[in-house]
């Protein structure tokens, strides 16, 4: 079998988010929590990224807000945004990153943290394009999750 040539092509980092999106959506519907946490979480963060720059705010800011208002309704301090941020994130980036470099257990509701990490990937785009992604995959899993 003779190696294929490499291609130089680009992409926009909309397209790039929004194939990353698609798919992760296409393993989660195969019950491949795991990698659709991981490209769920790449998606999101080039749409935070995009969300921050043009509409000041992310999905993100969403869960922080929730949060302190909780925090509020209870009687208790509102955490810190920074610790919404990395308990939010905390299984996405142990699914990225080894800093240790040791052969560890990751403990997590994959689904759930697949589920969370799509839809958060979903409203970025949103909050960006006042819309979802005119994606048929994406669009059927905000059909049938969201309704």
């Amino acid at each position: 079998m003779k190696p294929r040539k490499s291609v130089t092509s680009g992409f926009e980092k909309r397209d790039v988010a929004v194939r990353q999106l698609r798919r992760a959506v296409q393993l989660f519907n195969q019950g491949d929590f795991v990698c659709a946490t991981t490209l769920a979480g790449a998606a999101e963060e080039i749409l935070g990224r995009m969300a921050q720059k043009r509409a000041g705010t992310t999905a993100l800011d969403g869960h922080a807000h929730f949060w302190s208002q909780l925090a509020d309704i209870v009687g208790k301090p509102p955490p810190e945004k920074k610790k919404v941020v990395t308990v939010h994130n905390r299984i996405r980036n142990e699914l990225k990153h080894n800093d240790r470099g040791d052969n560890e257990w990751v403990r997590a509701d994959f689904e759930f943290e697949a589920r969370d990490l799509i839809d958060r990937a979903i409203r970025n785009h949103w909050l960006v394009y006042d819309a979802p992604p005119h994606d048929r995959v994406i669009d059927n899993y905000v059909q049938l999750n969201w309704r």
